[in-house]
């Protein structure tokens, strides 16, 4: 048998390999030190100074002068320096941990919790939240008393102010009118003023069993009082309205004003008649027929349409082709609560077409008894008195907020025939009217109305 040499072991790397592999590793670790060339000198064996080399003596084609021999050159010395070695000390941030959980609740306790809170209508609400122990919630789901609301509103009813009350609202009255306390020595609550918060009352019961918007403070508080008076030497009548003003802005008339505003034409709450009306004059159309002869078409052809909506769009049809209303942008008139239509033998009982003056701070106004509004509301004047007494006032922003506009009425003065807005009339006649309840005072400024529409000569 041939003798075989044993084989070498597989991973065994010669002595000299060795020793090359740990050079190399020690050449790389010094690149992190900050001594690297005099680490390497010392471990390859250099000189710190090497000696010259020597000039070839080899000759070339031109024989060249032998050089003299350079300089030896000196290393400079370097200060030894201990090698780096890693900080075994380094700092960690502190480790927080999260809190421990608590103990889960064994029992929910029930009680009764109140809170107090102001709405955005004026209303304050004390909300109460009680929590009583039941059954199960399968059980209690199906139980209607388990979940339920029980709501309570409590308001306060005013009482119908005096004279002497009335000088809180408005301190001036007694210089405006000569007469004012005799007036008022003779003043009797009126039986709409009781009428009226009754409406008021009505609808806030109706929408707070439904949940529906509650009548907000303002126009729950918007009549100070309602008093119907006699003048003591004359006899004249007047229903006298305490309240705040807010703006309208209704009505249209073909005759005095053929086109309206691109804002009024593309409304969709723009009313165009008021209560009082007189028959047309001209032959110009209504600016407003031809939108609510579409209207109606439309209503006819849509099925979801009620009987009411087609009705009330069909009548103002017809009113547009047959009368001319008041104009709220240019005609000073003031607006009465649906409720004084109640009540057609009562002396004091005004109606469109009678005239009003209307009396802030020391300024007294001439107008109209214009239209019917809300039966819970009053304290309402068309856009162009508002802007006379506030020039600020927009169909979006009231003129008066407080309780300090009267609203002076002459029952029963209306002119004979309905027409179109007489201003030299209107200015002259609500003059004789307050001569008639003792004149005004040395205090009061009467303001005299101008015709707007009235043509440029």
């Amino acid at each position: 048998m041939k003798h075989q040499s044993p084989k070498k072991k597989k991973g065994c790397l010669p002595l000299f390999g060795a020793g090359a592999l740990g050079v190399m590793l020690l050449a790389a670790g010094s690149l992190y030190t900050p001594y690297p060339i005099e680490l390497a000198k010392l471990l390859v064996g250099a000189p710190e100074n090497p000696k010259p080399t020597s000039p070839s003596t080899k000759k070339t084609d031109t024989q060249e002068k032998p050089q003299p021999a350079p300089e030896p050159v000196v290393a400079p010395v370097v200060e030894t320096a201990a090698p780096w070695r890693p900080d075994n000390t380094f700092t960690m941030p502190d480790i927080v941990l999260p809190p421990f959980p608590p103990a889960l609740p064994e029992k929910v306790e029930s009680g009764t919790f109140e809170h107090v809170n102001e709405l955005g209508a004026g209303i304050n609400m004390r909300s109460g939240v009680e929590f009583k122990p039941g059954t199960t919630a399968s059980s209690d789901r199906k139980a209607k008393d388990a979940y339920q609301v029980h709501m309570s509103l409590s308001l306060r009813q005013p009482h119908a102010a005096n004279g002497e009350e009335l000088k809180q609202a408005n301190p001036k009255l007694p210089g405006v009118l000569n007469r004012y306390d005799a007036l008022m020595q003779n003043a009797q609550v009126s039986p709409w003023f009781h009428a009226l918060y009754l409406h008021k009352q009505n609808r806030i019961r109706k929408n707070a069993a439904t949940l529906d918007r509650l009548l907000d403070r303002h126009n729950f508080y918007d009549t100070d009082t309602i008093l119907q008076i006699s003048a003591p030497d004359t006899g004249r009548k007047v229903l006298w309205m305490q309240a705040d003003m807010d703006v309208v802005s209704d009505g249209s008339d073909g005759d005095r004003l053929p086109r309206m505003s691109d804002k009024v034409m593309k409304s969709d709450y723009y009313q165009p008649s008021t209560s009082y009306r007189w028959r047309k004059v001209g032959k110009t159309p209504n600016p407003l027929l031809a939108k609510w002869e579409e209207r109606l078409e439309k209503l006819k052809k849509d099925k979801k349409s009620s009987k009411d909506a087609i009705e009330h769009a069909r009548t103002v049809v017809a009113d547009l082709k047959l009368f001319s209303f008041l104009l709220a942008e240019y005609d000073p008139f003031i607006v009465i609560p649906l409720t004084f239509k109640e009540g057609k033998d009562d002396t004091y009982r005004p109606q469109p077409g009678d005239y009003a003056a209307v009396v802030v701070d020391n300024r007294v106004f001439p107008a109209l008894v214009g239209d019917y509004g809300p039966k819970f509301k009053t304290g309402e004047a068309s856009l162009r008195l508002s802007k006379l007494v506030n020039p600020r006032a927009t169909s979006y922003a009231r003129a008066v907020s407080h309780l300090g506009v009267s609203y002076i009425i002459f029952p029963g003065s209306k002119e004979e025939k309905n027409g179109p807005p007489d201003y030299a009339r209107l200015n002259s006649r609500v003059q004789e009217l307050l001569n008639e309840i003792g004149g005004l005072g040395p205090e009061a400024q009467f303001q005299t109305v101008e015709d707007q529409l009235k043509p440029q000569q």
